[in-house]
């Protein structure tokens, strides 16, 4: 094995105004408004940036394909063909917040909700995130597959991987995973950050002592795609989404979760909306937190800014009102976003050994946390209770469009009448 080593780049999404008074900075900001919604290209210079649908790929240092879009990175003086957008390297995160009272009962978690008829039998789940505990009893007979960006195998070249049953058992994972860690200072495949766990448990986590996720039933896809910091580059994003697309179809998945994002004021051309975007375009439920940025508008995080991508806000279900935290729209161009909240305060799911997060004081094995990355997996949770409906009921309608018109007609409402900037369509309920 050999390390894959990446340089994580952050860049500034943030823009000064000289002191020339409120009229002229009000001024400034009207003028160059479509500057926000379509950022120019940049041209020249030689630092890395990313371009969607090049008109060539002949200077790409490194190509993803997305079906018939194409994500380019180049270090060349290169100039994008008409209409396309060169973006700088980002840092996605994963949104989590420590916020709330400590939950009596993992009940609360389907207090705004409720628990559904159905338990996500015969689903495949994918979670891009920071890995999972796999040694977690959550997690027993729930994992297909497990995927790793952050290493490759020296002899072949792929990204690290292990099939459960073909490559051998959870023991064996674990013995492989440690000793990579002891050579090389980070898991493969194991959550040191939490997150991963934390998440993957409120979808489809097993019964464990009062606990269970929204569909127990389901199985599960994962890519780690984030340092133990909770922390991704753009190539490292790229890469695991660029693994759930290859091998989709292959597996039959029908649900992606990706509770994070990155703050580009995106229109969602930028590349990781068109990435995860293409994931929706292959009829799969697309759904991303839309970030915990609090009451300011223009602030959903991509990739949930882009229209196929089902963006999560988060609610409060020990007060039934919006989190105080949960993001903001509309978008930079200016459509209504999120399109969902769920619960997303104090909720309770599986704890990874790997990590430092505290337990839960009636049971060590589980720990509750706040974001719209767990509101996020509670859609998740939900929509894969819906296929499970979708496919029995043998609909003719397409996934997409047969969640949205039931979600349209059952969802708690927060605005009777329209969809808005912070509560989209209201509270999304299952079957």
């Amino acid at each position: 094995m050999r390390r894959v080593l990446r340089d994580i780049e952050e860049s500034s999404a943030g823009r000064r105004f000289g002191a020339l008074g409120l009229a002229l900075a009000l001024l400034i900001t009207w003028i160059t408004l479509a500057s926000f919604v379509n950022p120019p290209p940049q041209i020249g210079g030689t630092e890395i940036r990313y371009v969607v649908n090049p008109a060539s790929v002949d200077k790409c240092l490194k190509v993803w394909k997305f079906g018939s879009n194409i994500i380019c990175k180049t270090q060349q003086r290169y100039v994008p063909s008409l209409g396309a957008k060169a973006w700088k390297p980002m840092t996605a995160f994963t949104p989590i917040v420590q916020y709330g009272p400590e939950p009596e009962s993992p009940s609360i978690n389907f207090k705004l909700h409720g628990r559904g008829s159905f338990t996500g039998s015969g689903v495949v789940v994918a979670v891009v995130d920071t890995g999972i505990d796999y040694t977690h009893p959550a997690f027993e007979n729930a994992i297909l597959e497990i995927w790793t960006v952050l290493y490759v195998s020296a002899e072949s070249g792929e990204f690290l991987h292990w099939i459960v049953g073909v490559n051998g058992t959870i023991e064996d994972l674990l013995t492989l995973d440690q000793a990579i860690k002891d050579r090389y200072g980070e898991y493969a495949f194991a959550d040191e950050c939490g997150h991963g766990t934390h998440v993957a448990g409120i979808i489809a986590g097993r019964q464990v002592g009062d606990f269970v996720g929204f569909a127990p039933s389901a199985k599960l896809f994962i890519v780690k795609a984030f340092w133990k910091n909770g922390t991704a580059g753009t190539d490292m994003v790229l890469d695991a989404l660029q693994i759930v697309y290859d091998n989709a179809d292959r597996l039959g998945i029908k649900v992606v979760n990706l509770s994070w994002g990155a703050l580009l004021n995106s229109d969602g051309s930028d590349p990781i909306s068109v990435a995860a975007a293409s994931l929706a375009e292959k009829g799969i439920l697309v759904f991303a937190a839309a970030g915990n940025e609090g009451n300011l508008p223009f602030k959903i995080l991509s990739p949930a800014v882009h229209e196929d991508v089902i963006a999560l806000g988060a609610a409060d279900p020990y007060t039934g009102k919006i989190a105080p935290f949960s993001s903001w729209g509309t978008t930079v161009d200016l459509r209504m976003k999120p399109d969902f909240v769920a619960a997303g305060v104090s909720i309770l799911s599986a704890r990874s050994s790997f990590s430092n997060l505290a337990p839960w004081e009636k049971d060590e094995r589980l720990t509750y946390a706040s974001g719209t990355s767990m509101s996020t997996a509670v859609a998740s949770g939900i929509a894969t209770q819906f296929v499970e409906y979708w496919m029995k009921t043998k609909s003719k309608e397409s996934l997409r469009d047969a969640f949205m018109d039931f979600e349209k007609n059952v969802a708690k409402r927060y605005n009777p009448y329209y969809k808005d900037f912070i509560s989209g369509l209201g509270i999304v309920i299952p079957p």
